[in-house]
């Protein structure tokens, strides 16, 4: 079962039963997962106690305190530390969690901090180890499905294994707690946690396939909809649309055209040299021939002028049409077709990229807030729109700027009735196709539960978090909440942890944008969320 399982394909099912799982999750019927225990709420404060350290030159432990289903916790968390097991590198985060005696549960912290049943077999581990330098994470390896729940006045401690970690520290992912930042150790270093290795790999049954580390990708996309840009350690890809850039079935560039191919000539710019790949498609309407002239003459109208914009000599320039023969998306809608008009641009500099997004130069306005709207320390109360009723309150004190990356904790506290309904079905769930993430993929039961929708307005542009490709997977999984089916009582609270690419300003816009696509999704609005250096 446990290679089956592995295999890497998503699990898709039916839009109703998609839709159904959730709310199921949200009653409890998916806590079989844990020990039929309710899922926890997170209220935590991350700031480490007195005497703790996140300095990768020391070797203690980081302490906080969380606060899981109004149950109090303290957790000591690493430092991570490099082992070996039967010839086989690998690291281990030890995390002690101890349970306050005045608790009057018991409460699931394997299943909200590692991840149970439900997470290993739809390949979303929840904990992650962040690299900001290096600009790439590691996925828990563990395939324990079943911690004890912690009972009042207890301790237990919980042993993540990982792949190699080739890195002095970390950033810990701690779903629904916060970021952590620890040492990388040794396993032979004074100080460092003594491990029985033997025993924590036999209880975690390691997931070999996801021991390599994943690259951060960065993906915006322009408010007008005239391009979009993803960006990896390699390269970067701009999608230009047709439609905004040349007339109708014409490949004469348009008044607009330069208003998108500045934007690109600008990240071409920042560069030394390296190859360029410019290449057309278009969407099945007419016949092959004309579509595939239609788009070698539109590569190299963008090539042509991207060379006026900006000094190209460095470049290895190749330009080429590929016609309808490789659609972004099916060829099966209005919709699709457009997205399908397109010229590619594919920007790869010598040396890789610096992390930095595309963005695109179109003199858009802000859009007009969706629902409500407020500075992000002072909150903004959100009302459900549809017959389930609820209200969250929301609030975001801060960012914090680490090596390219901003890292959010958004603090959601159930309203005048509590949320109604679990978070992930409208309270910051992507408002897109169902199963698909934001790119289009078909990204299974992470697209239903997680928290893709939060996205950053700057500019002319709407930047998601930060995502990843974890080894044997189809699509991309973001770097935030990935199981929200927490339903919130009547003045209970959670935080929400999401990574975002730094867009470089002071202040930060975070938007959730309404429903498309049929899709139940609240919209609000934080703005002037305080930029801090971490």
């Amino acid at each position: 079962m446990h290679d089956r399982l592995g295999s890497g394909v998503d699990i898709r099912l039916p839009r109703r039963a998609v839709l159904t799982l959730p709310a199921l999750a949200g009653v409890g019927i998916l806590s079989a997962c844990s020990g039929d225990q309710p899922k926890p709420v997170v209220q935590a404060t991350t700031t480490p106690t007195a005497g703790s350290s996140t300095s990768a030159g020391k070797t203690k432990a980081v302490q906080i305190q969380a606060s899981l289903k109004g149950q109090e916790l303290t957790l000591d968390v690493g430092p991570v530390v490099r082992a070996e097991h039967e010839g086989e590198e690998l690291a281990i985060l030890p995390i002690h969690a101890e349970a306050a005696r005045n608790n009057t549960e018991a409460v699931n912290v394997g299943d909200r901090l590692i991840g149970g049943l439900l997470t290993s077999v739809a390949d979303y581990k929840l904990l992650r180890l962040i690299d900001t330098v290096g600009s790439k994470l590691w996925s828990t390896t563990s395939w324990q499905v079943f911690i004890e729940p912690l009972e009042p006045g207890k301790s237990q401690d919980l042993r993540a294994t990982f792949g190699p970690v080739d890195v002095d520290s970390v950033t810990v992912f701690l779903s629904c707690v916060g970021f952590v930042e620890v040492p990388v150790l040794d396993a032979d270093t004074d100080g460092a946690p003594r491990l029985d290795v033997e025993a924590i790999v036999k209880a975690a049954n390691p997931y070999a396939r996801l021991r390599t580390p994943a690259p951060l990708e960065r993906y915006a996309e322009a408010l007008d909809g005239s391009s979009s840009g993803l960006t990896t350690d390699e390269e970067t890809t701009v999608d230009v649309s047709s439609d905004v850039t040349f007339s109708s079935d014409s490949a004469e560039l348009s008044d607009d055209a330069d208003s998108v191919l500045t934007g690109v000539a600008g990240t071409i710019a920042e560069y030394d040299g390296g190859d360029l790949e410019i290449v057309g498609h278009t969407d099945d309407v007419a016949d092959d021939a004309h579509n595939q002239t239609l788009s070698e003459q539109r590569a190299q109208a963008v090539s042509t002028r991207l060379g006026e914009l900006t000094d190209l000599g460095a470049w290895e320039v190749t330009v080429s049409g590929k016609g309808e023969s490789e659609p972004k998306v099916p060829n099966d809608s209005d919709d699709h077709r457009q997205i399908n008009r397109r010229v590619e641009i594919v920007i790869t500099p010598t040396g890789g990229t610096d992390g930095s997004l595309s963005r695109s130069d179109v003199d858009a306005a802000l859009p007009e807030a969706g629902g409500p709207e407020g500075h992000g320390p002072d909150g903004v109360t959100v009302d459900a729109t549809d017959a389930s009723g609820g209200q969250v309150i929301i609030t975001l004190e801060e960012v914090t700027r680490r090596d390219g990356l901003l890292f959010g904790e958004l603090r959601l506290k159930g309203g005048a009735g509590g949320s109604g309904s679990a978070l992930n079905l409208g309270w910051v769930n992507d408002p897109g196709e169902v199963l698909a993430n934001a790119r289009g993929e078909l990204a299974g039961l992470t697209s239903v539960f997680s928290a893709g929708g939060l996205t950053l307005l700057s500019g002319s542009d709407r930047i998601y978090p930060v995502d990843y490709l974890l080894e044997g997977t189809s699509a991309h999984r973001a770097l935030t909440e990935l199981e929200l089916t927490d339903k919130l009582r009547e003045g209970e609270q959670l935080t929400l942890c999401v990574v975002w690419p730094d867009t470089g300003e002071d202040t930060v816009v975070v938007d959730h944008p309404g429903a498309r696509d049929g899709v139940t999704s609240y919209a609000w609005r934080l703005t002037q969320v305080p930029v801090v250096a971490g």
